[in-house]
């Protein structure tokens, strides 16, 4: 059959949703030979999906802007474009799928519902997705959730679809397996002025991550411990807050922000790095931490949402609006090396757990299933 992919949400600048878009196309791609995909995305992203097999074709179709697009995808993709290029099944694998699509299959990947209890920590422009996704639920003959938290989310904030809705697990990239030489991590570290041992967050500069309380917490424990925080991300909104809470900390000479990072070089900071802090205060599943599960850096993280269910064992969890908690089992991590052996040695058996492959199997799966609705 024709599977088509709107991929038109993959940005330049990835996060988690574009990160999953790639992983799961490439994984399809290696399982999947008998049927064709056409995958719709923007001119300015199509090369980020390169060398894909004869049965795959990228079509370069979608607007760049997000109203546009989200118009585009509500209307001109289902009832002109997949129409012309004969496509049976839609696969929308970020939040977005067409209200009507006669004549095919709609498949939908819902990530969090972050926007439903947590509207306060996004701008007014955004909440427009909780309609967006309500619809989405609704109107598509199969939801995939990438967790059993963001399925529970989903039947208690938009319905009781629970006949329609599957639980696959996302993974992490297996670049994050490999281990990188001694002298590539101190290039990365000497690029961005690291000098001493660090403790690493990587994610976008929102408020739902939760910043603010990870710098207030290792205020409180700087003068202790050896290690600098280092931030990776690019901004999100209303970013500013956290530059000025790190002037108001004063902490400024221990902070290093390094701005958005190619992906090349993600795997070094998190080899670099003696723990990973992701105190967010919501997660429908967390690609970054397990990012640092599969280098084997031990993760901190906050003990609400996805996270533990998908980090386990590997992680230690802390309260994330407990700021005093995030710095005492910070601290306590930072200078018992047996508290952090620990938890890497659980790192192998929780990411053992996760496989792309595995996920575009039970992906292909849900494709077949609206086949026979």
């Amino acid at each position: 059959m024709n599977i088509g992919i709107n991929a038109s949400a993959l940005s330049a600048q990835k996060g988690g949703a574009s990160f999953y878009i790639l992983n799961i196309v490439n994984a399809l791609a290696q399982i999947d030979s008998d049927n064709k995909y056409f995958i719709f995305t923007t001119k300015a992203v199509k090369e980020q999906f390169s060398n894909l097999p004869s049965n795959f074709k990228v079509i370069p179709c979608a607007p760049s802007k997000t109203l546009p697009r989200l118009l585009w995808e509500l209307t001109f993709l289902p009832l002109a474009v997949c129409k012309k290029y004969k496509i049976r099944v839609l696969f929308s694998p970020n939040y977005t799928a067409p209200l009507f699509h006669p004549g095919l299959r709609s498949v939908v990947t819902i990530h969090d519902l972050s926007f439903f209890p947590m509207a306060e920590y996004y701008p007014r422009s955004r909440r427009i997705f909780k309609q967006i996704i309500r619809l989405s639920v609704k109107f598509s003959d199969r939801v995939i959730s990438v967790s059993h938290f963001t399925k529970d989310d989903i039947l208690k904030y938009i319905g009781p679809y629970e006949k329609k809705i599957s639980v696959i697990h996302e993974a992490a990239d297996v670049k994050f397996l490999d281990e990188p030489a001694i002298e590539e991590i101190a290039a990365v570290k000497k690029k961005y002025k690291i000098n001493r041992e660090y403790v690493l967050f990587i994610g976008f500069l929102e408020p739902r991550k939760n910043l603010e309380r990870l710098l207030c917490a290792y205020s409180m424990i700087k003068d202790g411990i050896e290690h600098d925080l280092v931030v990776v991300g690019g901004q999100g909104w209303w970013y500013e807050q956290t530059y000025r809470k790190v002037q108001e900390l004063g902490i400024s000479d221990r902070v290093i922000f390094t701005g958005y990072v190619e992906d090349c070089e993600l795997p070094l900071f998190y080899r670099g790095a003696s723990l990973f802090a992701f105190p967010s205060l919501y997660e429908g599943f967390g690609i970054a931490p397990l990012e640092s599960v599969y280098s084997g850096t031990p993760v901190l993280a906050s003990n609400n949402s996805a996270l533990p269910e998908v980090l386990g064992d590997a992680a230690a969890y802390v309260d994330p609006y407990n700021t005093e908690e995030i710095a005492s089992t910070m601290r306590r991590l930072l200078i018992s090396e047996d508290a952090l052996s620990e938890l890497k040695k659980n790192c192998g058996t929780v990411r053992a757990k996760y496989c792309w492959q595995k996920a575009a199997r039970e992906t292909l799966e849900q494709f077949k299933l609206t086949m026979n609705k």
